[in-house]
Formats: structure tokens, C-alpha cells, sequence
């Protein structure tokens, strides 16, 4: 049988503010390195000490925030603010998502931790920035490793090609007009996708017509478009549907949403005598 292990780990740090400290171990107050893991949420734990060792109260006006540095470049490569535990003295964590590691290379970083507070009391938007320590000789960096351990390959896209298209007879203000509808497709949230972006590409020849985006938080949605269980989803900048007028060409969207499923459906122009095709959608959660 092969152990696993499930387990939260508190990085010591010291809160010291004008106070002396008898130096009895010049050595960090945690001895290891901290391992963050692209491909999964992180949830990295701190407990806050004084000098006498023991833990210290946050108090509610502060912030704390964790920046990461490249040590070769000393570029500020993501800085995310902490959440402090209400019934826990001195205990503070953050949370960084896989969305947050993306575009981070494997290697080393140095973290250092901050603390905000208000520079005229009770006056916002007045702070200073203050050192947390990691040791009694006044040093702030922990050293992280950012590995690949968790990495998989990206979902393969969804293609839609003319033949996955099911037509039928939609109303739009009144009017039967012919329209043609995808299947429903797994979304961000069927994938525990917290950051959900979704993006997708349309390919088409000469086509006239509308593109709409529909959405659901249903997790067993009608094959239907029910405007009381879909809505509907517009691209990035746009508060419209897609429309394209004799196009012939590829063009690229994206837009950012929570849903369950998501679901396309294309009218083709009844003003022109050839509307052309719908020749390809490619989506990718």
C-alpha cells in the first residue's frame, strides 16, 4: 500500500514592531522551502510570531500581501493579497490558483511578505507598507520552488462542424426563422475551471448571418434553448451577438463566465439569396 499524505503546513514569520529582540538563533524561522504547484491551486499558510515566540493578533485595518520576484531579474512577477483567519490568532494564508501560475516558468522565486496599514487612522486610502521578517536579523525572503508536478496537457477543443449542426425553427421577435444549434458543451464549471475563460474560433465562407452564445448553471439542461434555463453570452467588448455579412475568413472571440454548459446557435440571413457557411467552430475551455 503507498501512503499519501494530506496536510497544512505553517510557515513561521516574525511581526516586530520596534521592539527589540534578544537574538538567541540568527536562523530563518522556518527551515524549508516553500513548493508551489503549477496546474492546482496553492494554498500557502503563515503563522504570524512575536519575538517572545508567541502568536501575535492581526489586527483589521492591516492587509498582507505576498509578492513573488524573479531573483535574476528582480521583476515583481505576482502579488495577491492574504486572507486572515477570523477565530485563529495570528494565522493568515493565500490562495494561488492555477490561473494565477500560468504564465510562470519552473525555478525559483523569492516571496516576501508585507503588511499595509492605515497611515492616518481610520482614513482611507492612506497606507504604508511594513517588512514581516522571516528571521531576528531583519530578513524578508523565503525562497519557492514553482514546479510542474501537477502540470497535464490542455483539454482537447471542441470542434463543430457542419454535420453537428441540428436545425430547427426558432421565433425571434415574432418571426419563424430557420436556425441551426450545437450540442450542449461541457463549460468552466463542468471542469472545475475557476477562471473561466473560454475562447473559440469560427471559420466561414461567404456567410451572412448571426452568431448567438447561450449558457446554463443547469447541471441537466433541456436540449432546448428555454430562455428561463439559458442565457444569453457575448463575447469580450461586445454587449451584441456576432454578426457577419458575406464574411469568408477566420475570426477569434473570448469571454470570461461561470456557466455549466454552453451552447451555440446560427441564423442564417433571409435577406440575401446565398447566406453562404457556417464552416467551423473550435472551442476551448
Amino acid at each position: 500500500m503507498n501512503n499519501v499524505y494530506l496536510y497544512r503546513y505553517y510557515h513561521a514569520v516574525l511581526f516586530k514592531d520596534n521592539v527589540f529582540c534578544t537574538l538567541k538563533d540568527n536562523g530563518p524561522m522556518h527551515r524549508r522551502k516553500i513548493l508551489i504547484h503549477k496546474g492546482v491551486d496553492n494554498d500557502v499558510h503563515f503563522r504570524a510570531l512575536g519575538p517572545d515566540n508567541r502568536p501575535v493578533k492581526i489586527a483589521s485595518d492591516e492587509l498582507i500581501y505576498v509578492r513573488l520576484v524573479d531573483p535574476a531579474s528582480r521583476k515583481l512577477v505576482l502579488e495577491k493579497l492574504c486572507q486572515i483567519a477570523v477565530t485563529t490568532v495570528g494565522i493568515f494564508h493565500v490562495t494561488l490558483n492555477s490561473g494565477d501560475l500560468a504564465s510562470l516558468d519552473p525555478g525559483i522565486l523569492e516571496l516576501s511578505l508585507i503588511r499595509t496599514e492605515p497611515f492616518v487612522a481610520n482614513q482611507v486610502g492612506t497606507y504604508i507598507e511594513k517588512p514581516i521578517y522571516t528571521d531576528y536579523v531583519g530578513n524578508m525572503v523565503m525562497e519557492v520552488e514553482i514546479t510542474e508536478q501537477a502540470m497535464k496537457n490542455p483539454a482537447p477543443a471542441v470542434t463543430i462542424s457542419p454535420v453537428d449542426w441540428f436545425p430547427a425553427i426558432a421565433v425571434i421577435n415574432g418571426e419563424r426563422v430557420n436556425a441551426y444549434y450545437s450540442s450542449s458543451i461541457p463549460a468552466g464549471r463542468v471542469l472545475n475551471h475557476k477562471e473561466a475563460v473560454h475562447s473559440f474560433s469560427t471559420y466561414t465562407h461567404n456567410f451572412t448571418g448571426v452568431l448567438e452564445i447561450w449558457g446554463t448553471l443547469e447541471e441537466s439542461p433541456s436540449a432546448q434553448l428555454d430562455e428561463q434555463r439559458w442565457f444569453k453570452i457575448y463575447p469580450s467588448t461586445m454587449s451584441v451577438d456576432i454578426e457577419y455579412t458575406g464574411f469568408t475568413g477566420t475570426q477569434a472571440w473570448t469571454f470570461a463566465a461561470n456557466f455549466m454548459w454552453l451552447k451555440f446557435r446560427y441564423i442564417p440571413s433571409t435577406q440575401v439569396s446565398d447566406p453562404g457557411e457556417m464552416k467551423k467552430i473550435i472551442v476551448r475551455v
